[in-house]
């Protein structure tokens, strides 16, 4: 009804409603008597409302339906700017972190009036998400919207405004299409609602927010990740992968709860049982999310299985556990007894929550054992499994309790299989009978519902009816095969090889280097993959990284396998006489318990078709590789024993090549072929230990665009790196004899993100300065840095500056230019002996770090002014008082570290 609305607001004369009013009341009447009023005669259409509402619920039962719920993010947009790109990709990444947001007119009960259900809406909301693109003012509803959300900002709730490519000053001051806009509606609203929404207009424009730039060439999904984890943070330190549309969750979250008794001073442990789909781990996450608050320390181990690697799965457990009991990412240690030996240091004192998902013969039985021997007091631990087997087998080492999680009710299944069918949880009535028989056949298993649902959103009654036909030929509670049913109907055969490759090679990887894979097979992945995760068949987390569930992993596999071979120990040998060799697209070998023989480069003749290639713990591959692997476009090779790279190694469409822990000296020994790899993006060679130099002719591998040596010997870098124009990320962190950038780093014009932490890097070229697009520059560690350019400032992209633990003596001048800078690391700075005055001008920063920063005596006068500022610690400083008159103005201020022995004025 909004572009209705606009065009025609003048037909509210007395001569129009003299006969539209009668009309109106009798049609009114009638469908009252009908009984056919339905939700969408409340609500704007879906093709032009302005604002979206859509109700993300994590979990609830059915009787809270009557309730207004309480909203943790009210999002506010114009639907024809963004709803197809910047919002729903905002709104998924806000979903998927479990932040209950409210966006789309499903989320009206039925029969109520639109502007009631946006009211509710907005009061009942913790925050506010506007995205002020440049046709927002055309929407007499956004600035109502506006308007209200200001009024509850005056109750301290927080806005957060999205500034999409338009200029705050325009709509402070009401500007090009803002001040447009307002014209136009001043023909049929009061002075007094113009002036309201004018004043909307200015206070939001002065907020402090997210800018996107036309002439930034901002990356979006940057954005909406920083937007996500500032919404996350005020949340909780709760599971954020957390499903969505989940019912009948919290009788077993209480079940367990009495199980575990954890007010009893002893260690439970407590095994979640059940069959595939069943919804295990989403118990566990809503029994984790209710009660880590409880203990000292809490760590959620989730689907160890799914590691992409291969090999034991107990290294990145053990690694996960460190990093969420330590409360730090970089808790690597070099093998298992030193991860043990640093759990036990850390469990020994604290109460501590510890979530083991998926447990199977294969893991963990090690470290369950070791685990009960020094966790302390108190503490609990919850294991996830498919084998009830494997629990009683524990019961001999630990004292153990069991539950059996049942599959759902049919009032719970229908409810949450109308939710990913209709986003609300009571179908509509003429497809009542309809959801009862899916429900049925989904045998309450809830990824059965969910997957079901999920196909059948936005479909007709038609298309219903034969889904429908096509279940009932499955047998009841034959998960597989209605899993497949969504693959059988995906549109288009890419989107069905990028779900077979995802399945089959890429879970657990970063999305964006799958993509580009996917790009050179000509799959349209910026297609395929958002319907793969509208189909429930696919997770993207909040680290970017590819996740699916382990069932519908399984399906893909097996829809695969006639294409793509999973082969284990002495199982390659079977390659050398297998038929239809030709046809293999992907293979993973994993040799760890092989025990026979030496491969030769004769097992992969015959293959002119793989694309993708995962080898774990090959020992070595001898032969000449002319002619061998002309599709190739993805070879992942751990602990490759090379010391070079064969001469005659160049595939020629070969996109990504992971090598880390290699034995590599130099790349290429004798003539370099870079021409012949023209197609490579991703090169990744963390780790390779003994690599003391890159070749030259790097800077002719015009398409890369990320580089990893990280952990490298490398002491300098090629002079022609700096002809890749298209480099985006560099890696060179721990590459501890690498003293110097070349003089023309400069011309990397497109690189987003640099990391040379704990490098010997001994000055940054003055050229640097030239990284407008740089968003993030990492020099922790690096303790020969004592400068920075003078003109730093010019890189005014620079979101995020981690320098602690440097050498660092003082910050420029020009500092004070960046003024795009969010996030400011300075802790453990010894030589710095002060901040400069002109920080306060850094009026985007939201986080300052001065931890043990030794020398400095007190804080910048006015560093009040920089008043986004969320998160300041200056623990184990010499300051001795906070300036007066200064952090009363830091009104967004959440977190303050003063633990200063010296302190003794705070105003």
């Amino acid at each position: 009804m909004e572009t209705w609305y606009n065009q025609n607001c003048c037909y509210r004369s007395k001569v129009v409603l003299i006969w539209v009013l009668p009309i109106l009341t009798i049609l009114a009447i009638i469908a009252i008597i009908t009984g056919r009023v339905s939700t969408k005669k409340h609500c704007r259409s879906s093709k032009d409302k302005a604002t979206n509402l859509q109700l993300t619920v994590p979990y609830c039962s059915s009787s809270s339906s009557s309730s207004p719920p309480t909203w943790d993010v009210f999002l506010s947009f114009y639907g024809k700017d963004t709803r197809g790109n910047f919002t729903s990709h905002l709104y998924f990444a806000l979903d998927k972190a479990g932040i209950l947001t409210f966006k789309d007119d499903h989320a009206l009960e039925k029969g109520q009036e639109i502007s009631f259900s946006l009211l509710n809406a907005i009061r009942n909301a913790k925050m506010f998400i506007v995205v002020l693109s440049e046709n927002y003012a055309q929407s007499p509803w956004c600035l109502d919207e506006l308007a209200e959300i200001i009024r509850c900002k005056r109750t301290k709730k927080q806005v957060l405004p999205v500034f999409y490519y338009v200029d705050p000053s325009d709509i402070r001051h009401q500007y090009g299409s803002f001040g447009k806009a307002l014209d136009g509606h001043k023909q049929c609203y009061s002075i007094d609602v113009i002036e309201k929404w004018k004043s909307a207009l200015s206070e939001i424009a002065q907020l402090s927010g997210y800018h996107l730039r036309k002439e930034a060439h901002e990356n979006e999904s940057d954005t909406i990740q920083e937007i996500v984890g500032n919404v996350v943070k005020q949340e909780s330190n709760a599971v954020s992968q957390f499903e969505n549309y989940l019912f009948g969750i919290d009788s077993a979250v209480e079940d367990i709860h009495q199980k575990l008794r954890l007010e009893a001073d002893d260690v439970r442990v407590i095994g979640i049982c059940g069959m595939g789909g069943i919804g295990k781990t989403t118990i566990a996450k809503a029994f984790y999310n209710s009660y880590f608050n409880k203990f000292d320390i809490s760590s959620f181990n989730e689907n160890v299985k799914q590691y992409p690697h291969g090999g034991s799965s107990l290294l990145p457990s053990l690694e996960q556990l460190l990093i969420d009991l330590f409360r730090k990412k970089d808790s690597k240690v070099p093998d298992i007894g030193s991860r043990i030996r640093k759990l036990k240091q850390i469990l020994y004192s604290k109460k501590a929550l510890i979530v083991l998902d998926d447990l199977d013969q294969s893991n963990y039985t090690e470290l369950l054992a070791n685990l009960g021997n020094f966790i302390s007091a108190g503490s609990r631990i919850v294991i996830t499994t498919r084998d009830a087997s494997l629990l009683t087998k524990l019961k001999a080492v630990m004292l153990v309790d069991i539950y059996m999680v049942k599959t759902l009710g049919k009032v719970d299944s229908l409810e949450l299989f109308s939710y990913h069918a209709f986003r609300k949880p009571v179908p509509p009535e003429n497809f009542r009978e309809l959801c009862l028989s899916f429900v049925t056949y989904a045998g309450g298993l809830p990824l059965a519902l969910k997957v079901l649902g999920s196909s059948l959103l936005e479909r007709n009654y038609d298309f219903w009816k034969a889904k429908l036909e096509k279940v009932q030929q499955i047998p009841e509670n034959d998960i597989q095969k209605i899993l497949k049913l969504s693959y059988d109907e995906l549109d288009d055969e890419t989107e069905k090889e990028i779900f077979l490759d995802i399945a089959f090679f890429f879970v657990g990887e970063d999305r964006d280097d799958a993509a580009c894979v996917f790009k050179s097979c000509g799959f349209f992945p910026e297609v395929g993959i958002p319907i793969l995760v509208e189909k429930c068949l696919l997770k993207i987390n909040t680290n970017n990284k590819f996740e699916m569930h382990n069932l519908i992993q399984d399906m893909g596999k097996k829809l695969g396998r006639s294409t793509r071979l999973f082969l284990r120990g002495n199982a390659w040998k079977d390659l050398q006489n297998l038929e239809g060799r030709n046809n293999i697209e992907g293979l993973v070998l994993d040799l760890t318990t092989s025990t026979d023989g030496q491969m030769t480069i004769s097992l992969f003749e015959r293959m002119p078709n793989l694309r993708l290639l995962r080898l774990i713990n090959a020992r070595d591959i001898k032969g000449n590789f002319s002619n061998l692997f002309p599709k190739l476009r993805c070879i992942r090779w751990h602990s490759c024993p090379w010391t070079h790279i064969p001469s005659t190694f160049h595939p020629q469409n070969l996109v990504s090549m992971d090598m880390p822990m290699g034995r590599f000296k130099i790349l290429w020994k004798g003539p370099v072929p870079i021409k012949q790899l023209n197609h490579l993006s991703c090169l990744y060679l963390s780790q390779c230990r003994d690599l003391k130099r890159l070749p030259e002719q790097l800077g002719d591998m015009k398409t890369l665009q990320k580089i990893d040596a990280s952990f490298t010997a490398i002491k300098k870098l090629p002079e022609s790196i700096t002809h890749l124009k298209d480099l985006i990320e560099l890696n060179l962190r721990f590459c501890k004899k690498l003293k110097k950038f070349p003089e023309q780093f400069g011309e990397l014009k497109g690189l987003k993100k640099l990391n040379a932490g704990h490098s010997a890097i001994e000055q940054l070229p003055d050229s640097i300065t030239q990284l407008k697009e740089l968003l993030t520059l990492y020099l922790f560690g690096c303790k020969k840095l004592r400068k920075l350019p003078e003109q730093i400032g010019n890189m005014q992209g620079l979101r995020t500056f981690h320098a602690s633990n440097s050498a660092l003596e003082q910050l420029p001048d020009s500092f004070s230019c960046l003024i795009n800078l969010e996030r400011l690391y300075l802790s453990e700075c010894k030589n710095l002996a002060n901040l400069p005055n002109s920080i306060w001008q850094l009026k985007s920063l939201k986080v300052l770090h001065l931890e043990s920063y030794s020398s400095l005596v007190q804080l910048p006068e006015h560093s009040g002014m920089v008043q986004c500022s969320q998160d300041l610690h200056a623990y184990r400083t010499s300051k001795e008082e906070v300036p007066p008159d200064s952090t009363g103005q830091l009104r967004r201020l959440q977190v303050l570290g003063l633990g200063c022995k010296k302190l003794e004025f705070v105003p």
